[in-house]
């Protein structure tokens, strides 16, 4: 029965056109999150989601600006812990991770068009003084793809079937607990990431993160190490927060750093979050990815605007991406409302 009425909303969902969504579901506010935009290959991440070209980028922008007000962190904070009103139809952008990309390329169209911007940056990677294991996975993957006979110099960690496909499959499913094993594949590919570290520098710096602090733009936390928070003990999840949001607020002078979780909130108890910032009031609000879902007030979801809708993980247009998460978040009031009546 419930598999049936599952499918059922499902079904009804697929039914409902985008413009009718914000009719059914109330919301102050819409906010949107990236990871890169770039015209460059960035092969140390477009293994990993998609990189949004820039003349897209600029599309979704204008989408955007023709349907909302862009507002800045503090007037979402504002609203959200003061409950001072934001504007009718309100969004805040967000970017994750804290690739150089943000300032050379995503800065400038901001600045241009006077869009206010949260950055989240993963504070060990500051400076270009660690690689992410994911990012030493992406280079790993390039090399494959464009010589798949490097398999061979592999086939003692990889799985029975040597396909590309399958050793892919593979490296992207390690994690950072395998990071001896990353690091000993990365170097049987000749992947060098310390020299693509200097060479490349793919992280923010310390002077670009003041330059875009000075210049408007509200820089916030990410963790130290981008680990998932729900694997750690109450005390793990304490640190990343606050030791990365104690960096941020010493490289900017910031008052209040905000907080965006890697992956997700998911599994992490609500509680302990509350009593973390209670007791740490310069962290600011948390920023999650859950699409338009409600959550606790201190707590801000946002729709992933480069995540893959489909296998093949090809970009979609924002407004998909959007007709996406109010699906989602509508089939699971759904559910919710579904389960209240049965009990």
């Amino acid at each position: 029965m419930k598999k049936l009425l599952s499918r059922l909303i499902e079904l009804i969902s697929n039914l409902i056109p985008l413009w009718l969504y914000p009719v059914l579901m109330r919301r102050v506010s819409i906010d949107f999150f990236y990871h890169a935009v770039s015209d460059d290959p960035m092969e140390h991440a477009r293994h990993l989601y998609p990189i949004v070209p820039v003349d897209q980028f600029e599309q979704a922008l204008d989408y955007l600006q023709q349907r909302y007000q862009f507002v800045s962190y503090d007037k979402v904070h504002n609203h959200r812990l003061k409950g001072n009103l934001l504007p009718v139809k309100a969004t805040h952008l967000s970017f994750d991770d804290g690739f150089a990309a943000c300032f050379s390329v995503v800065r400038p169209i901001l600045l241009r068009r006077s869009i206010p911007c949260t950055f989240f940056l993963s504070t060990d990677w500051i400076d270009n003084r660690a690689m992410f294991y994911r990012n030493k996975i992406s280079l790993c993957v390039d090399r494959l793809t464009i010589n798949p006979a490097l398999i061979s110099k592999i086939n003692a960690w990889t799985p029975d079937d040597k396909s590309l496909e399958t050793t892919i499959r593979w490296l992207k499913e390690l994690r950072l607990p395998d990071i001896e094993l990353i690091n000993t594949v990365c170097d049987a590919l000749d992947v060098d990431w310390q020299k693509f570290l200097e060479e490349f520098q793919p992280y923010l710096t310390i002077p670009q993160i003041q330059q875009m602090h000075a210049e408007g733009f509200t820089i916030g936390a990410h963790t130290k190490t981008h680990r998932k928070l729900k694997d750690l003990s109450d005390a793990e999840i304490e640190e990343e927060i606050i030791e990365s949001c104690m960096a941020i607020k010493e490289i900017t002078g910031q008052d209040v750093v905000p907080f965006s979780f890697p992956h997700s909130a998911f599994g992490i108890e609500r509680g302990l979050l509350g009593d973390i910032r209670a007791r740490h009031p310069f962290v600011g609000l948390l920023f999650d990815t859950k699409g338009v879902r409600k959550d606790e007030n201190y707590i801000v979801n946002r729709v992933w605007a480069e995540r893959a809708l489909t296998p093949e993980r090809r970009l979609h247009s924002l407004p998909e991406v959007l007709h996406n998460a109010y699906q989602e978040a509508w089939m699971d009031e759904m559910m919710d409302a579904a389960r209240r009546i049965k009990a």
